[in-house]
């Protein structure tokens, strides 16, 4: 094969071709091959040949598909004067094969229809009529007049899509798209003799319906021939292209230009009106397919014109019964009987209909009314949608039905939600019926708890709507979940997911957590439902806990024993931690710390252990993680200065005491951190540095100092000396998101100016080290630390300012970055960099390394853009040229004034009079940084040679 590999020859080309059906070893290099065969230029030879007819069909497939694709994909090579020749090769080409094999004759159906695209504007305006009158029964005799007709019809039928995936620039492809239309009439006619003949065979009808459909999706004025509409319409009562017919509707509902044809829709809501007798029939004999069409066409219209229906139930009262009948439709779309996914799918194509209908109703009085009894109905279907199967059929379903089930639910939640917004306390009426009925159904028959498994998560999905002042329906929700079958597992977790889910509102109605908090502490004690405890819990304790003291005793003392247990799993206990944390908040500043002494010495144990532990294991540095996760949970939520938040109730006089007390107290989080940056020391750093670890540290790290701020100061020396032996060790972000965190939160303490600096200064020598030994490997951490030297000079420059620190040598760093390939290192460094030289005047050895260097990054950005880097950082080197033309004007001018004229600089395809207009129009925009990234770009361009390509065209349009 390799001495044939550059000659494309058609003997070559068969022989290829059978290696390709034939010699699985060999398939790859064979394809390879074929590809490049496809793209040269004796493609236009060869391509003939292999559609001789006594070739193998495969062959003669490879020919069409490679016609096809010189002419869609290289018609530039092919010479103006070989147009005609061309087109009369393929006219001939269609009739010799107008009998099949079909997939040949599509593939040249459509290598013709690229034809006229290509060629509708300029050579042969009257393509389609000559089509048209070329293909007749006379002209072809070898053929049936029926076989005639389908490749006419198939072949104007391909060409609006043909049309859609062939890219032309914009100016042309409107005068092609304006051409086309010219020809609908035409077309159209066609279309509508066959239709509209009742001896018409069902292949030719269908075929007629998918040529409708397209040219309606090219050419909006289809929509002006209403009688083809009627012919759609009947057609759907024609079994064999019934399915056909409900598709080319759907696209006809699809079409955005249809808004401006309100009559015409108004006219289908009317055909649709009569849909009754189709979909009983459907239904009856359990045709989903059929159902699912129909279903898809009538939430088509409604959804796509649900404001325009909208406007006729309010302007025309007459039409008021026949739209109400097409939104009935949708909601016995919702009802479907049968088990979502196993039994029917065609329920979940009505959600976003709802969703539309809501939105655009709820300003209408008038129609909020006419509106509530379907909102009822669709409340009482979803509350059957919603259930469960029995639990002996759920467990034989496969996993991707359950996903589809769960996303299902979640999806009625959303509808349930709009119903909710449309009923309000009707909603709650009705759901609270609902929930006292399968209440009772359970206790007497616990294997019914479906339904009241399904009424519970209806209240969970409402209650980010619900107003948190609704004091009569919603308590009373919460004195039934008191008395829920505790048996029931999933009643259970569902009753403790709607009480987090309602825990702003029993923020402002604490009276209910007499309620709750036994239930969610009994979940503790049971890994089934230990999650949605958990989860409960946390929300609870979030929004509710300056109400909590009551039960706070309780609480905590429940927390403390499920962490010593067995139950809950490593997530369950991080969230355990931030129940607590905000619990012991609100409690006496001395049972605090006496509450810590019992909390954190298993945690501590734990990592003591594990860190000294000489057998490094994944289990050790899970565990230390897990602790980690812990304790920095604690430092997020024990807050004992917290302001009091509006919205609840107010806090008994013993809370505001507490409260009152505790705000002259240091938060116990220093103690906590006090204890952690003491074990770290004592173990003497002599553990074996993760990445998973060094995360988790910093994450700890990084919630205690936002937790206490400046109150941290007399551990910042520990802190930095540890984050240093991590960075050295595993070079990781967390490490650099610390460092940015300290140095700017005590960037104006003067004491601890000193040892702050030195820390930076062996922060970026380390990276600089580290990023030189393989600069393309180190990436991610250069991507990193560029992110945070352009933080500093915003916020913290007096960092830059101190003599450890070589901002030359940063400088230098950043400029080299700019030659690697990733886009978001490239993007951090142009950002870096561009913040240096605005901000380098204040500070004087700024100022040097940018008069200094500042012509070599000047030749830098020129070779990016010029092509040296990939097309997408392109856009970054504007960043640049804008802040040296604000602040470096006069050597911006110096150093751009010399490069137009080095030959082949940034590239050979740039003349000297484009590098000179291109600098010009730089050095013009100082303010217009859209305009100069624009400049940038297009330059870019230039010097790649893809300037006014469709490659071009798809990479400006971001600016246009």
């Amino acid at each position: 094969m390799e001495e044939i590999s550059t000659q494309f020859t058609v003997e070559n080309v068969e022989l290829i071709l059978h290696c390709l059906y034939n010699d699985a070893g060999s398939q790859a290099q064979a394809n390879t091959y074929l590809m490049n065969a496809q793209i040269s230029p004796e493609a236009w030879t060869f391509a003939w040949q292999l559609l001789d007819p006594y070739k193998p069909s495969e062959t003669q497939f490879f020919g069409a598909c490679t016609l096809h694709a010189k002419v869609s994909k290289q018609w530039s090579e092919l010479p103006a004067d070989h147009y005609g020749p061309l087109r009369d090769s393929l006219l001939k080409v269609l009739f010799t094969y107008i009998t099949g094999p079909k997939v040949i004759l599509t593939r040249l159906c459509i290598a013709m229809s690229s034809y006229v695209i290509q060629t509708i504007d300029t050579f042969w305006p009257s393509a389609i009529s000559d089509l048209i009158s070329a293909l007749q029964p006379q002209n072809i005799p070898n053929a049936s007049p029926q076989q005639v007709a389908n490749v006419l019809l198939q072949l104007l039928t391909i060409l609006p899509e043909e049309f859609h995936t062939t890219h032309i620039a914009q100016p042309r492809s409107g005068i092609i798209k304006n051409t086309l239309c010219g020809s609908l009439e035409l077309v159209m006619q066609l279309v509508q003799s066959v239709l509209s003949r009742t001896s018409s065979p069902a292949d030719l009808c269908e075929i007629c319906l998918k040529c409708y459909s397209s040219w309606a999706i090219l050419c909006s004025e289809v929509l002006e021939h209403k009688s083809l509409l009627l012919l759609a319409f009947d057609s759907v009562y024609r079994d064999e292209i019934s399915q056909t017919a409900l598709e080319t509707l759907v696209n006809i509902a699809n079409i955005s230009e249809c808004t401006k044809y309100p009559s015409l829709i108004l006219e289908m809501v009317d055909h649709i009106s009569k849909f009754d007798d189709l979909l009983k029939r459907a239904s009856q004999d359990c045709d989903m397919d059929k159902l699912n069409s129909i279903y898809g066409l009538i939430i088509a219209v409604a959804e796509n014109h649900c404001q325009l229906l909208i406007n006729t139930i309010l302007d025309k009262p007459q039409k008021k019964d026949t739209i109400l009948k097409l939104i009935s439709f949708i909601l016995q779309c919702s009802s479907t009987p049968g088990q979502y996914p196993v039994d029917e799918i065609c329920s979940e194509q009505a959600f976003g209909f709802w969703d539309t209908i809501v939105s655009s109703s709820r300003n209408f009085e008038t129609l909020l009314l006419i509106f509530h009894p379907i909102f009822h109905a669709l409340l009482d279907c979803y509350l059957v949608k919603l259930r469960y199967p029995p639990e002996n059929v759920y467990k034989q379903w496969r996993s991707d039905e359950k996903e589809s089930f769960r996303c299902y639910r979640q999806d009625i939640g959303d509808s349930i939600m709009y119903s909710y917004n449309i009923l309000r306390n009707a909603a709650l009426a009705n759901l609270l019926t609902h929930l006292e009925i399968a209440k009772t159904a359970v206790i007497n028959n616990p294997s019914q708890w479906q339904y009241l498994e399904a009424c519970i998560f209806a209240f969970k999905e409402i209650s980010e709507n619900v107003d948190i002042k609704e004091n009569n329906l919603i308590p009373r929700f919460m004195n039934h979940l008191r008395n829920i079958p505790v048996d029931n597992l999933r009643i259970v977790s569902g009753s403790m997911e709607a009480i987090g889910a309602f825990a702003e509102w029993i923020n402002v109605h604490p009276d209910v957590l007499s309620c709750v908090v036994p239930l969610l502490l009994m979940g503790l004690q049971n890994a089934d439902v230990a999650v949605s405890a958990t989860f409960a819990l946390k929300d609870i304790s979030r929004d509710c806990f300056s109400s909590m003291q009551p039960f706070a005793g309780q609480i905590l003392h429940a927390c403390m024993d499920a962490l010593k247990g067995n139950v809950l799993k490593s997530r369950e206990k991080v969230r355990i931690i931030a129940t607590i944390g905000k619990v012991l908040s609100i409690m006496p500043y001395a049972y605090i710390m006496e509450y810590l002494d019992s909390l954190l010495p298993p945690i501590f144990n734990q990592l003591q252990e594990h860190l000294c532990s000489r057998d490094a294991t994944v289990n050790s540095a899970s565990v230390i993680v897990h602790n980690l996760h812990m304790l920095s949970m604690l430092f997020a939520t024990l807050d004992i200065h917290y302001d009091k938040e509006g919205g609840g109730e107010e806090s008994e006089p013993e809370c505001s005491r507490i409260q009152a007390n505790n705000q002259n107290m240091p938060q116990p989080v220093l103690h906590v951190l006090e204890r952690l940056l003491t074990l770290l020391r004592t173990v003497g750093y002599n553990w074996e540095v993760k990445e998973q670890i060094t995360e988790a540290l910093c994450d700890a790290l990084k919630r205690a100092v936002s937790m206490l701020s400046d109150s941290c100061k007399m551990f910042l020396q520990d802190m930095l000396n540890l984050l240093l032996h991590l960075y050295k060790n595993c070079p990781h972000h967390s490490v650099l998101d610390m460092t940015k965190q300290l140095l700017i939160l005590f960037v104006k303490d003067d004491d601890e100016r000193l040892s702050l600096s030195k820390y930076f200064a062996e922060i970026c020598d380390h990276t600089i080290q580290i990023s030189t030994k393989d600069f393309r490997e180190s990436t991610n951490i250069i991507e990193s630390f560029l992110q945070v030297l352009d933080q500093i000079i915003r916020r913290a420059i007096v960092f830059f300012k101190d003599e450890t620190v070589s901002p030359s040598v940063l400088f230098h760093f950043a400029a080299s970055a700019l030659n690697l390939p990733e886009k978001p290192t490239v993007k951090a460094a142009a950002g870096f960099l561009a913040e240096f030289i605005m901000h380098s005047r204040e500070v004087p050895s700024m100022l040097n390394a940018v008069n200094n260097q500042g012509e070599m990054l000047v030749v830098q950005v020129l070779k990016v853009i010029g092509g040296d880097s990939p097309r997408p950082v392109v856009e970054f080197m504007s960043d640049i040229l804008m802040a040296f033309n604000k602040k470096y004007f006069d050597n911006l001018c110096r150093w751009l004034g010399s490069f137009p004229r080095q030959e082949g600089f940034p590239s050979p395809r740039v003349t000297q009079r484009q590098k000179e207009d291109f600098a010009r129009t730089v050095l013009k925009e100082r303010t217009n940084k859209r305009r100069l990234k624009e400049v940038v770009t297009e330059f870019g361009l230039v010097c790649r040679g893809i300037i006014g390509t469709e490659y071009a065209a798809q990479s400006y349009q971001s600016f246009s």
